[in-house]
């Protein structure tokens, strides 16, 4: 199996330590045909980008970039992030609709838009590890959350599922059949399980393998998803940024 692209990266415009042209150094030097870059939402404390707007600096940047470098692909993205029980996001449609990619994820450290939010999604997944009895109120809240995020936006990837952040991953994987967005196999964090991806794969899900590198050392480090992939037996057609094999470049138009 060959990854071609890894679509889930940070640069100094988020919490990332390189720049975008530094990523996307790193990621030729990979071989990797494209990327993309998709900054934290403006609403993750301390790592956010300042404001949605920046997205399209940031998109800008790339296109100036792109023309210097044709023989790698980069994409304008977002990790948006989840800041209300509604599935709303912190980069509004106006702003998403202009990028190449919208990647969602759960996050604990974000500013909520109410106070119910804060109580039920952003303080609860912290009580949850003093209290056992919150564990399942939280799942369920969790899982509604993203659920709703998906059915509410165009969402390409939905980012490390379940880090951090408790869901029903059964429940998680039917939505993203249902909206055709990709399951995301989070080689960063490495914290993924086969039984987990035999689950979920069970229930139809296209996936995507994505370093989420904050370094340039992390970009295409990928071999722990292409193992845990290969094990399950997903066909390298269900995961959209994957080949056979290594093949001369036709087509970098965009995969989704």
């Amino acid at each position: 199996m060959y990854i071609f692209a890894d679509y889930h990266m940070h640069s100094t415009y988020s919490d990332g330590r390189a720049t975008i042209r530094e990523m996307a150094e790193a990621a030729r030097k990979k071989g990797l045909e494209g990327i993309t870059i998709a900054d934290h939402g403006p609403r993750n404390i301390g790592v956010g980008i300042k404001s949605a707007e920046t997205l399209l600096e940031i998109k800008e940047e790339i296109k100036a970039l792109d023309q210097e470098l044709p023989d790698l692909k980069v994409y304008a993205g977002v990790e948006a992030d989840i800041v209300d029980l509604e599935g709303g996001i912190d980069v509004p449609k106006s702003i998403y609709q202009e990028l190449d990619m919208l990647l969602v994820g759960l996050h604990p450290h974000v500013w909520p838009k109410d106070l119910k939010t804060a109580w039920n999604y952003v303080a609860m997944n912290k009580l949850q590890y003093c209290f056992s009895s919150a564990r399942q109120k939280v799942i369920t809240t969790n899982t509604k959350t993203l659920v709703e995020a998906l059915h509410k936006h165009d969402v390409d990837i939905v980012t490390h599922p379940g880090l951090g952040m408790p869901l029903d991953l059964a429940e998680v994987a039917r939505a993203c059949v249902a909206t055709e967005t990709a399951y995301e196999v989070n080689t960063g964090h490495g914290y993924q399980t086969l039984e987990e991806i035999k689950e979920v794969a069970r229930l139809g899900v296209d996936f995507v393998v994505n370093s989420d590198a904050h370094f340039t050392t992390s970009v295409g480090k990928l071999e722990i998803g292409i193992e845990l992939l290969e094990k399950a037996q997903v066909p390298v057609e269900r995961i959209r940024n994957a080949r056979p094999h290594k093949q001369v470049k036709t087509d970098l138009n965009y995969p989704f």
